[in-house]
């Protein structure tokens, strides 16, 4: 099975389902895959996150918004993924950015966030007529809050054994 195979299927029932039959160098393989893509997810989720940190000046809230927004969708992708093997590259799958796991820290606080952050993503991006007043959060509120939900969701993954 090639990588793109094994994360359709969703690698944590693929785990479950064929760990009792395969053998475990095979079931390692899986994993590591698993482990891998987590590892990349988060990766994106820090190039969205500095790259919207290098963006200076009242006229780039729009761009620390948006990048801000990336790094908290990438690491929420990347905690689903590790939790329940979710994976989807569907647009839909925006809507699911505050599905958190219940013993993820301050589930609700990040939840309500990720919902307010992917609302005002959606201003900035697509309505030319607000300003960043319009926003519920300001630009960098919304930065200093991604980077805390990337280290939050970090360090629970490393706790869940999910990335080293």
């Amino acid at each position: 099975m090639d990588e793109k195979h094994i994360l359709n299927l969703n690698p944590q029932k693929v785990i479950r389902c064929l760990g009792p039959i395969l053998p475990a160098a095979e079931i390692d393989k899986v994993k590591e895959v698993l482990r891998a893509n987590i590892q990349q997810m988060l990766r994106l989720g820090l190039t969205h996150l500095r790259f919207a940190e290098r963006a200076a000046g009242p006229s780039s809230w729009r761009q620390r918004v948006s990048r801000g927004y990336y790094c908290a969708y990438c690491t929420s992708r990347a905690v689903r993924l590790a939790i329940n093997g979710h994976y989807s590259q569907d647009i839909g799958d925006h809507k699911k950015i505050g599905d958190l796991p219940s013993d993820f820290p301050s589930k609700a606080t990040w939840e309500d966030f990720l919902m307010k952050f992917k609302a005002d993503r959606n201003l900035a991006d697509y309505d030319h007529t607000v300003s960043e007043k319009a926003l519920e959060l300001g630009s960098n509120i919304y930065m200093e809050k991604a980077g805390a939900f990337y280290q939050t969701a970090r360090k629970y993954l490393i706790e869940k054994g999910a990335i080293r």
